[in-house]
């Protein structure tokens, strides 16, 4: 069975990885793990995995996603999963990969748990910050 894989975003620079269907061994989820390779190689490194229509999900697919969070983890990123009550949600609580990933139940309590997007480093900001002082009149005296 296919594995349905869609990206979307988030604005500023949240990535949505939507699956649907069983995330099981086999090709189709090997997927995934290029999906996070070119997420990462793009910069891309705030991502939700939803998994609100996934049906079930194995070892493997767990496995699957503690690996995309360590590798989201080492190059600077983040991985949360939106998954709501059900089987997945429960398989993923039976196991140590919500010590390295957060779940939630939504899609958007995901992104409020990434917060705003970090600030630019490096680069040029077009802000700045102007002290008024008044000017004053030189009195002369003239005697």
């Amino acid at each position: 069975m296919l594995l349905p894989i869609r990206e979307r975003r988030i604005e500023p620079d949240i990535t949505v990885v939507e699956l649907a269907g069983r995330l099981a061994l086999g090709r189709e989820s090997q997927r995934i793990e290029t999906l996070v390779a070119e997420l990462i190689g793009k910069g891309e490194l705030r991502v939700i995995f939803d998994m609100t229509r996934m049906e079930t999900i194995d070892s493997a697919g767990i496995g699957l996603v503690a690996l995309a969070a360590g590798k989201l983890k080492a190059s600077g990123g983040r991985l949360v999963v939106a998954a709501p009550e059900g089987c997945v949600l429960q398989l993923l609580t039976m196991t140590p990969v919500t010590a390295m990933v957060t779940v939630c139940p939504t899609v958007m309590e995901a992104a409020d748990v990434l917060g705003p997007a970090p600030p630019l480093s490096g680069v040029a900001r077009a802000c700045y910050t102007f002290e008024f002082t008044p000017h004053r009149r030189a009195r002369s005296s003239v005697g």
